[in-house]
């Protein structure tokens, strides 16, 4: 506001008349009304660094968020591996049950050449036992019709 006055008093030493003194203070009233003042450059100062510090403050809430977003991975990762642990603890467990399968086969195998090797024995056995009945059997049909047959001829030589 100092300048008007000062530009006033100038004028008006050198004698310019009044209503010209007059339209050029208030011209350059105009002028300088565009221009920032002192107090507005502290407005804007003062707004700027509240803008700045909202600024900090999110990139501290985002560097906080991040953090605990890495925590967060961090946490997911253990789990994981405790995951990855579990998962190979199963697969000793399948190959347990597969090599217990895989006995249990070599078993069944071993039993079912056994018990085809004891089928064959006794249907051979069978067939022996069967050959020798009825050799038995040829024998003493042979013997009891020899008697029959000399028990025939004797009673037709009594008879006769």
């Amino acid at each position: 506001m100092e300048t008007p006055f000062a530009m006033y008093d100038a004028l008006t030493a050198l004698q310019v008349p009044p209503d010209k003194v007059r339209v050029v203070v208030q011209s350059m009233e105009r002028d300088m009304a565009m221009f920032a003042t002192h107090s507005q450059f502290s407005a804007f100062d003062q707004q700027a660094a509240g803008r700045f510090e909202l600024l900090r403050a999110e990139f501290a809430a985002s560097r906080e968020w991040m953090s605990q977003f890495e925590r967060r991975f961090e946490q997911m990762e253990k789990r994981f591996e405790q995951v990855d642990k579990r998962l190979e603890q199963v697969d000793e467990r399948f190959e347990q049950v597969d090599r217990r399968f895989a006995q249990v086969d070599a078993r069944f195998v071993e039993l079912s050449t056994q018990m085809v090797a004891r089928f064959n024995l006794l249907e051979t056995r069978m067939v022996t036992m069967q050959q020798h009945i009825e050799q038995r059997l040829t024998i003493r049909l042979g013997a009891f019709m020899a008697v029959a047959v000399a028990t025939l001829a004797t009673v037709l030589k009594l008879i006769r």
